[in-house]
């Protein structure tokens, strides 16, 4: 049984995304994880280790780091990151003396704050980065790692020069949508392979509404020109709840609000667990992925919500994704052509036989259930 740390940038809550799941995937398989929540969720000790309910041998690390608005401008506008790296370096050492605990590995999803996680073990250091280089911090993690993974080639080719064991590897689709794959792939097989075209549509949505990629107008156009079809919308629409993200952009807010106020073929369901959310799947046509390429840190590189949406078989219509550019799965729109989207919408909808036919939708859950987390893990230990 190995004792894992996880570090992550987003904090514990109902939302989970890559850091959450490679932590309860790690859990289930015996080990013991600790997932150090992001600083300062924590009032009166400087720190506490409580187990994650419902979660057996995952275990949640809160701590306080000194940091005020001057440090913070410091770090992120001029990159200076050593001295606040140093102080969180010192915090997980005077953890693990205290709780005699020894980790055997450490995945780091956060170098922002933890430059310097290759001192944690004498182990495995694992440094997943989703984002382009921002900080200095984020070189000096990728340089003491063992391997450095990352959903986008575009961001790998960046630290290649400073790491030889680079890995590209897709998002990953958890264990609740994994199990839904494989119900849904058995009933395809025993279903009437002629899918027929309807007059009225439900599509689905499902992740944070908040965020700053996301192309609202676009959004807010293809609701009100498609008044037949329904959109449900699971995820943030607001700050409650959302653990994820600690601002947002008001105009995007604003344009939310205006949605859900304002239409009547609209439903907003908001945080639910993969659970809840499956439940209400059977009934969607089709998914939308809509988001503004241009202003994604990352070019619209990949997205984690994409697999989920493809464990169900049912068509994709998306704006730009690098890593699904060449694979052929769903209709896809190129770099920059978000203003075409209601007219591409328009598209699939007027042929949805065609794209959830019965083959195409066997390819996308087989495709998702080829990237699950468990096998992820397995590739990353496999190259390293």
């Amino acid at each position: 049984m190995k004792k894992i740390l996880i570090i992550s940038p987003n904090s514990w809550g109902k939302l989970h995304i890559s850091k959450h799941n490679y932590a309860i995937e790690l859990a289930k398989s015996g080990n013991l994880v600790y997932f150090l929540n992001t600083p300062n969720n924590i009032h009166k000790k400087s720190y506490d280790i409580n187990e994650i309910e419902n979660h057996p041998n995952l275990f949640l690390i809160n701590y306080k780091l000194f940091t005020n608005k001057i440090v913070d401008y410091v770090r992120f506008r001029f990159g200076i990151t050593f001295f606040i790296d140093k102080s969180a370096q010192k915090i997980i050492k005077k953890i693990c003396k205290k709780e005699k605990i020894i980790f055997d590995e450490v995945w780091n999803f956060d170098p922002n704050l933890h430059g310097f996680f290759d001192t944690y073990t004498s182990g495995k250091k694992i440094f997943f980065i989703a984002d382009q280089i921002q900080l200095n911090s984020h070189l000096r993690a990728a340089k003491n790692a063992d391997v450095v993974v990352s959903v986008a080639k575009e961001i790998l080719e960046k630290y290649k020069p400073i790491n030889n064991n680079c890995l590209l590897i897709n998002h990953g689709l958890n264990y609740v949508y994994e199990k839904y794959a494989h119900q849904k792939i058995n009933l395809l097989s025993n279903q009437n392979k002629e899918i027929k075209n309807s007059e009225k549509l439900n599509i689905g949505y499902i992740g944070n509404l908040l965020t700053s990629s996301l192309y609202f107008n676009g959004l807010k156009k293809i609701i009100l020109e498609n008044p037949k079809n329904h959109f449900h919308f699971w995820g943030a629409y607001e700050l409650l709840e959302n653990n994820l993200m600690d601002d947002y952009d008001s105009e995007i807010y604003n344009t939310i609000q205006w949605i859900k106020n304002n239409t009547v073929n609209t439903s907003f369901y908001g945080v639910k667990t993969g659970t809840e959310i499956i439940s209400n799947l059977e009934k969607i046509d089709l998914f939308i992925y809509i988001n503004d390429s241009k202003k994604d840190i990352n070019g619209g590189a990949n997205s984690h919500k994409i697999l989920e949406y493809l464990s169900t078989g049912k068509v994709i219509v998306s704006t730009y994704l690098s890593y699904y550019s060449n694979r052929n799965l769903f209709p896809m729109l190129n770099y920059g052509q978000e203003s075409d989207y209601s007219l591409f919408l328009k598209e699939v909808v007027d042929n949805i036989g065609f794209y959830n036919s019965y083959e195409k939708q066997n390819e996308r859950i087989k495709f998702a259930l080829d990237n699950t987390y468990s096998k992820n893990i397995q590739k990353i230990y496999k190259l390293n």
